[in-house]
């Protein structure tokens, strides 16, 4: 058989016979954590899709071979800062250890649509000129046939093929979201089956068929035609393909100087029930559980409601005279005769009501593996996995070589054995599109999902790009969970990786955490600021505003009075005592050569007005507390902090933070003057964002609830998210309470989320409502039951999975890990026994 493709261009694919297909990419949906309403939902969507389209499809599910290293060399590309060769030395022993657990390759699934386009109007003419066409078209054929001349596509038909082609992308846009493929893509759909258990296929960069151009001389005039090299096209057929096994095909290739072999088998749908449950039986997404890719090819025909009555009509006629033929010769009905009526019965009562149209569907499904062994294992495997849905697979013998080319883009169905007459909703009830898939796809490793253990990659810049397909454009994340859960380790474990590829960033640690890092993390080292804030006389002032914001007296003013407010418990609309407050610290600003917390102290003690009097002696006691110089200064200025190494972190350890779950009406004194210390801290990380808008920056906040538990704090915080996105910095929550991010404007500015675990049920209802999840006892058991270091992620595609962070080094697990060490060499115990 001859090679079934002529031509392609953009996303335009002329065959062979003369038809035209138009071919679009389709971004996988989160499916596994929907709700039994949402799935519906997408049901209903995919069901539209193929009820209205009216034109024959070619539906393709393939698993696209990811090379870790070649993942890394293009992440390479976008390495920048101070750190760069140590970056470079990071990402090669990472992808040492990647290909030694996970293999050199991982395997994420593309979903493509084919749609057949329709044969180009031609103008209306007289009986004697259409004859004319008809007989040049005749001549035309014996040409492409004999070989006299090359196939030819004329340049009219192209253009009205993309005309067509518009109107179909409005319908795929509209119901799939997909957008048109390039001619890289197209090559590699082509060129990927030659390789099938062997290798990824290589594209040819840069590359499009060639053709040359002519024109043919008419009465009309001129035509402008292009005559495609087939040849050219051909070399993307490359390879060597062996039927001899009959049920298979033994795939040869050159890679590397060497010939390869892959074996690869076809099998093809033969029964499909009559019935099927929904949700529960999404035979398309369940090979996305195996473990090995599996492909899927559907080819479908639509036949209109009016031919689909008349065809299950005829059907039934027949059915009918097998039963009277029975019972005429005294024989029994067979049970497959008596159910095949009652079911064209009830199709037929269906199509009517509906009006909707059958589709002439043919599902192939492809396996492959580097040997035949392997090949029979993972057959085997798929053949049982669809008949526990109650769908029956064969193996064809003879057909396995049509079958193959069934999957080239452009191709007609070449075995109409294994066609179905299905209802839109059959063919939708597959699921295709729904996917297991997290991350970014781009970047640097940070774990790994599923049954395959695939790699999770991120890129945590990636959202302020507008790439095709996010839900989001926000840089900020957060991590969530009860302690000991894996929150700050993979928060770090995400920082670290952005800091060696060229982002800044500041950490917040006001457990004193991470003061081990300037030793520890060898590839930062004289990189990596560690400011450890204590009650040492020589921090005196470091967090008063006016230290902070010396360059800026109105954010100066602003933090002073969030302090006052937060201390004093004035709220704004306290028309006595909150413009004292103001006033207080408006004077102090403008008229003290080195304004400072302390100033307004003594400025609000030494008013002749009672009410600012008592408003000075009430922040005496916290002034007068052990640790409290840190944010009263004289005025100093000369020992600001200074954050100008690629890694910052601040570290505050006589902070005596309460725990989440407490009253702030029972806060005790140190505890109360820990938590209003947040607010100058965080100003910090706001000042700090504000720096370069061209340097991509992180702040990480550990117990950021304790910024999060008060009004002034969410103020701060809100801002600081939102200028994050204008500022290109991500702001990273660690906090063990969602409902501290409920905030619509908190929430709708966090791009990626991180859960780990939590079993308390108000807890798990607020996870679920940040992620935007149904609140169900599945959705609730997946969180409750995660394992240390595992977590439902959520990326900024809106898709969910479950995780394991991996940081891949012991070093780096030395580094980030904050459990205790008896903890951690119990925990160590378990895995060796």
């Amino acid at each position: 058989m001859e090679f079934p493709l002529s031509y392609y261009e953009g996303n335009l694919v002329f065959s062979q016979d003369d038809s035209s297909w138009a071919y679009y990419e389709i971004p996988g949906f989160n499916y596994d954590f929907l709700a039994n309403e949402e799935k519906m939902s997408e049901f209903k969507r995919l069901e539209s899709f193929f009820w209205q389209i009216n034109a024959d499809l070619h539906l393709l599910i393939v698993p696209e071979f990811q090379s870790v290293r070649d993942k890394y060399e293009q992440y390479k590309e976008t390495l920048s800062g101070p750190v760069v060769e140590a970056a470079i030395s990071h990402i090669e022993d990472t992808i040492q250890v990647l290909e030694q657990r996970h293999g050199k390759e991982g395997t994420e699934y593309r979903f493509y649509v084919g749609v057949k386009l329709p044969d180009t109007d031609r103008e209306k003419s007289s009986f004697f000129k259409e004859a004319k066409r008809l007989l040049q078209d005749f001549f035309q054929f014996i040409h492409d046939k004999s070989g006299i001349e090359a196939p030819e596509i004329a340049e009219d038909v192209i253009l009205r093929q993309r005309k067509n082609e518009q109107r179909i992308f409005t319908k795929v846009a509209g119901r799939l979201t997909g957008h048109p493929i390039d001619e890289d893509t197209a090559q590699w759909l082509i060129r990927r089956n030659w390789y099938r258990g062997i290798a990824k296929a290589p594209v040819l960069k840069p590359w499009s068929p060639e053709y040359t151009v002519h024109y043919k001389e008419y009465d009309e005039g001129a035509i402008k035609v292009r005559r495609p090299k087939y040849r050219d096209v051909l070399r993307l057929t490359e390879g060597k393909i062996d039927e001899s096994p009959g049920r298979s095909l033994i795939v040869k290739q050159m890679v590397g100087g060497e010939e390869k072999e892959g074996h690869v088998a076809f099998l093809t749908i033969s029964n499909v029930p009559f019935e099927m449950t929904f949700p529960g039986d999404e035979y398309l997404y369940a090979i996305q559980g195996l473990d090995f890719p599996v492909e899927i090819s559907i080819r479908t025909e639509t036949m209109e409601n009016r031919k689909a009555l008349s065809a299950v009509r005829n059907k039934q006629k027949e059915l009918k005279d097998q039963d009277r033929h029975a019972q005429e010769t005294n024989n029994d009905t067979s049970l497959t005769v008596i159910e095949g009526r009652l079911e064209s019965q009830e199709l037929e009562a269906h199509l009517q009501k509906t009006r909707m149209p059958l589709l002439l569907s043919s599902i192939v499904l492809c396996v492959s593996a580097p040997d035949e062994d392997e090949l029979k294992r993972r057959t085997d495997i798929l053949v049982d996995t669809f008949d526990d849905m109650g769908i029956r697979l064969e193996q064809p013998y003879g057909d396995q070589w049509l079958l193959f080319n069934e999957f080239l883009p452009g191709a007609k169905r070449y075995v109409t054995d294994y066609i179905h007459y299905m209802e839109p909703g059959t063919l939708a009830g597959g699921m295709f599109g729904a996917t297991k898939q997290i991350g970014d796809g781009r970047g640097f490793y940070i774990g790994h999902t599923g049954i395959l253990n695939q790699p999770v990659y991120i890129a945590p810049n990636l959202a302020a790009q507008g790439i095709r397909g996010t839900k989001t454009n926000a840089l900020s994340a957060c991590f969530l969970g009860s302690l000991g859960g894996g929150k700050s380790y993979n928060a770090n474990l995400i920082t670290y990786n952005a800091v060696l590829s060229g982002a800044k960033a500041l950490v917040i640690d006001p457990k004193g955490e991470r003061g081990n890092w300037a030793e520890d993390l060898t590839a930062l080292q004289g990189h990596i600021n560690i400011i450890n804030l204590s009650s040492d006389p020589v921090h005196t002032g470091k967090l008063d505003p006016f230290s902070i914001f010396a360059d800026s007296p109105k954010d100066a003013q602003t933090l002073a009075l969030n302090i006052l407010t937060y201390y004093t418990g004035v709220r704004m609309d306290d028309s006595e005592r909150f413009p004292k407050l103001g006033k207080a610290v408006r004077e102090v600003s403008e008229e003290q050569k080195f304004p400072s917390m302390t100033a307004v102290v003594n400025h609000l003690r030494k008013s002749s007005d009672m009410t600012s009097s008592k408003l000075g002696e009430h922040m005496m006691t916290f002034k007068e507390l052990s640790f409290a110089n840190l944010l009263f200064g004289d005025g100093d200025t000369s020992n600001s902090i200074k954050f100008e190494t690629a890694l910052n972190v601040l570290m505050t350890h006589d902070l005596e933070l309460p725990t989440p779950e407490t009253d702030p009406k029972e806060y005790t004194l140190n505890e109360m003057l820990s938590v209003g210390m947040m607010l100058p801290i965080g100003s910090f990380a706001l000042k700090f964002i504000q720096s370069d808008r061209s340097q991509f920056k992180i702040v990480e906040v550990d117990e950021a609830w304790s910024m999060l538990n008060t009004s002034q704090g969410r103020s701060l915080s809100s801002r600081m998210i939102r200028e994050g996105r204008s500022m290109q910095a991500g702001i990273y929550l660690i906090t063990q309470n969602a409902n501290d991010l409920l905030d619509e404007k908190i929430k709708n500015n966090i791009g990626m989320k991180f859960a780990f675990r939590s079993t308390d049920p108000n807890e798990l209802q607020n996870v679920l409502k940040l992620f935007n999840l149904r609140d169900t006892e599945y959705n609730r058991s997946i969180i409750s039951d995660l394992e240390n270091g595992h977590c439902l992620m959520q990326d900024i595609y809106g898709r969910c999975a479950v995780i394991k962070f991996d940081a891949l080094f012991s070093d780096l697990d030395k580094a980030f890990d904050t459990r205790p060490p008896l903890e951690r060499r119990m925990q160590k115990e378990e895995v060796f026994v």
